[in-house]
């Protein structure tokens, strides 16, 4: 049956909802080729699945994570679909608008604006499809193409750098690359005079006893024609093929991903076996430069074989031993300082003890970063309790770097008054704290990872406002004063808190939120969105997973969406204890939680003394004690007596196959539960519990009981679908029910790190 590689281009924008921006799935015939997420800015999404010619075919745009958080209402607009080059309007008549899942019911006529979750669906006839018309190749070569990929690797535990290459999503071959960079050649027969994709694709990433694998990726030559890594036809989609985590294309690859080529038709003409001239020629001798190449920009270097009366300028000693990098990092700070053109230092790999460093205004836009892919120790010491000290230094960049060996009080990044740090892709281990920012506004802290920090990995305070935590790995923090929280949110407004992983914590996982009652560290509109955590509360009879505090006692306005929380427990689990996946404590007011999955906790979502908070469409299940508390008494003072009141939990699938249901201590109206879906819920057994007494069973009673005592009006009992629950996988399936009585889907798939 004839084939045909057909371009699809969606041209589409979103509005966000909580910093998420609208989602769709492209979709041919019901099955996926591709996604967009689309931002504020009109922008084309292109496609090229590969279809039967001649043929008429649904093409399908399903928007799947339509939601309305904090009056922020998430929407897509789709201005037209382009098929093989004949552009369509979504009003047009051959579209239509299949509202809530994709059934061919409750269907409309098409539009551009997408207000709910649902599918434009373009009934394009065969004229969009045509068949290729194929052009004679000469005999000899039957239409080959050559493929060369010049690439090197740093190893870990004895295993080089694996990569693959593949031609729109086919793999074509396979190799492992060493430390010295040379050419792999691939051969393959891709379709003529037609576009393709050409994606080499990186999948052993890890780190193994202190060892970072990773690959260098130096071009791709197609046919003769060579692509730089970092080409404006090259992107880098991190993780998974799936056109998520998409960042331009850039040489070293340090996360698993795929580098991918949007290689043009002309890349591709009939009959090419063209053996392209190889871009970077293999070294003949072995020279003490990186895998990585030096960077082409101007730049300081230091190195454990340098001099800090040498220049600084090159990257290794010159032959003659008369220049090369510096020695310490202070040399080179104050070389950034008195030269303006200058305001990088790489540093190179190897094991540095220095007695920290400090940085001013003067010092304001430098960057410290790794040098390529070496690995570059900063050490500390019983004299020195910062590595990196930052005090009122603007925009300053730390990154690639691996910090050790620090004092259990002391911190490895300390700022305060440095608006607009980035600190990242950095291993930090041990020590006390890991990144503490305050007074320091839109810092951003991202794709990190944290072992055994004895206090705070990334501790966000006083006035640190806009900041962005994102992407970063944090295992067994809080390892000497076991207290607190592995990121800690207080007195900093606006701060987004996406895609991290935090495993093993003493006490709380992720804690957001003021503890003096005069409003001094207050935090206001934090958003707590698509983390993953794995047992937290490890050493504490009282706290969460993810955790939040308000002892001002007002609206805080905290949004905590799609988040995993599972294994958080306690000391003694099976005495008097306070430990929930999400625990919204101390008078937390005004927070919606909504699409996260509480499972396989103590308690599942606790709501103690705030009002006007919303927790709807999350999936609680498999928690040992209750899946929902409410309680009005707070037993700490200066309680202003504001009544628990205008809290909504309403649209969860509460699963009860452990433990209870729900538990309130207090007035009948501290939560409104209603329009709920139950599963696994024994109908005779009494699940409920409410004191002061409301149920005419006493004070604890079956669904029936619960019921008749005003609570869960309109909740019913089903089996919500889940995944695996055997495997503790409490995901729903697709054809899950609680999606026809509009439970918006949860992203499971974005939930956790971004480069994992």
């Amino acid at each position: 049956m004839a084939t045909t590689s057909t371009k699809i281009v969606v041209n589409a924008l979103g509005k966000a909802a909580a910093g998420v921006n609208a989602h769709f799935t492209l979709l041919v015939d019901g099955q996926k080729v591709g996604e967009g997420t689309a931002g504020t800015t009109a922008k084309d999404f292109v496609f090229t699945p590969v279809l039967t010619a001649d043929t008429a075919h649904k093409v399908q745009i399903q928007y799947d994570n339509d939601a309305v958080i904090n009056g922020q209402d998430r929407s897509l607009t789709v201005n037209s679909i382009s098929i093989g080059g004949k552009t369509i309007a979504p009003t047009a008549g051959i579209v239509s608008y299949d509202k809530g899942a994709l059934d061919g019911r409750d269907v409309a006529a098409g539009q551009s604006n997408m207000w709910w979750n649902g599918t434009l669906v373009v009934n394009a006839d065969k004229s969009y499809f045509p068949a290729a018309t194929p052009t004679p190749a000469p005999a000899a070569t039957a239409g080959k193409d050559t493929i060369v990929v010049n690439a090197s690797g740093t190893a870990a535990g004895g295993v080089n750098a694996h990569f693959k290459v593949l031609v729109d999503g086919k793999q074509i071959g396979e190799a492992t690359a060493g430390t010295t960079a040379k050419n792999f050649t691939f051969t393959t027969d891709a379709a003529d005079h037609v576009a393709h994709k050409v994606q080499v694709q990186y999948d052993n990433d890890a780190m193994i006893n202190g060892q970072d694998r990773s690959l260098t990726v130096n071009s791709i030559s197609i046919n003769g024609h060579s692509y730089a890594s970092t080409s404006s036809a090259v992107t880098y989609d991190k993780g998974a093929l799936d056109g998520k985590d998409v960042i331009a294309g850039q040489k070293g690859m340090w996360w698993n991903g795929t580098l991918v080529v949007n290689a043009p038709a002309s890349d591709f003409p009939a009959g090419t076996t063209t053996t392209p001239t190889p871009t970077t020629p293999t070294p003949t001798t072995p020279t003490p430069t990186p895998t990585t190449p030096a960077p082409t920009g101007p730049a300081f270097y230091v190195a454990t074989n340098g001099k800090d009366s040498w220049s600084g300028k090159l990257a290794a000693p010159n032959a003659a031993g008369t220049d090369g990098p510096f020695a310490s990092l202070a040399k080179a700070q104050a070389a950034m300082r008195a030269d303006p053109n200058i305001d990088t230092t790489y540093i190179r790999g190897g094991d540095y003890h220095q007695n920290g460093l400090w940085l001013n205004s003067q010092d304001s836009g430098v960057t410290f970063a790794g040098y390529g892919n070496e690995k570059a120790v900063i050490h500390g010491s019983s004299t020195a309790s910062v590595s990196f000290g930052l005090g009122g230094a603007k925009n300053v960049t730390i990154e690639g770097l691996s910090f050790a060996d620090g004092v259990t009080t002391g911190h490895y990044v300390f700022a305060d008054n440095a608006s607009g740090l980035t600190f990242a892709n950095n291993v930090v281990k041990g020590g006390g704290y890991g990144i503490t920012v305050q007074n320091s506004a839109n810092s951003k802290v991202t794709g990190n990872q944290f072992d055994n920090t004895g206090a705070e990995s990334i501790f966000v305070k006083a006035g640190s406002n806009f900041t962005q935590v994102s992407d970063n790995l944090i295992r067994h923090p809080n390892a000497a004063d076991r207290g607190d929280a592995g990121i800690w949110i207080n007195g900093s407004s606006d701060v987004k808190v996406t895609h991290n992983q935090i495993e093993n914590s003493p006490e709380k996982a992720i804690a957001v939120g003021s503890v003096q009652t005069d409003g001094s560290d207050a935090a206001y509109r934090v958003t707590i969105s698509y983390n993953k955590v794995i047992n937290a509360n490890l050493e504490s009879n009282d706290g969460g997973g993810i955790y939040l505090i308000n002892r001002q006692q007002d609206l805080a306005n905290h949004t905590v969406v799609n988040n995993d929380v599972s294994g958080t427990t306690a000391t003694n689990p099976t005495g008097q204890v306070a430990s929930w996946g999400i625990y919204l404590d101390d008078w937390t007011s005004g927070t919606t939680v909504k699409g996260n999955v509480v499972h396989d906790n103590i308690g599942g979502v606790f709501l103690h003394g705030g009002w006007n908070n919303t927790v709807t469409e999350n999936v609680i299940a498999g928690n040992s004690g209750a899946q929902i508390g409410l309680q009005q008494p707070v037993a700490w003072s200066g309680w202003k007596g504001h009544a628990m009141t205008g809290n909504d939990i309403s649209g969860n699938v509460i699963d009860v196959r452990e433990g209870t249901a729900v538990h309130i201590y207090g007035p009948a109206n501290v939560g409104n539960l209603h329009d709920n879906f139950y599963s696994s819920l024994n109908t005779a057994e009494k699940e409920f519990d409410a004191w002061p007494q409301v149920m005419s069973s006493g004070a604890w009673g079956t669904l029936s009981n619960w019921q008749a005592a005003g609570y869960d009006k309109g909740s019913v009992m089903l089996n919500p679908g889940f995944v695996n629950p055997g495997a503790d996988d409490f995901s729903l399936s697709s054809t899950s029910p609680v999606y026809a009585h509009g439970f918006d889907h949860i992203a499971y798939n974005d939930i956790g790190l971004l480069h994992a």
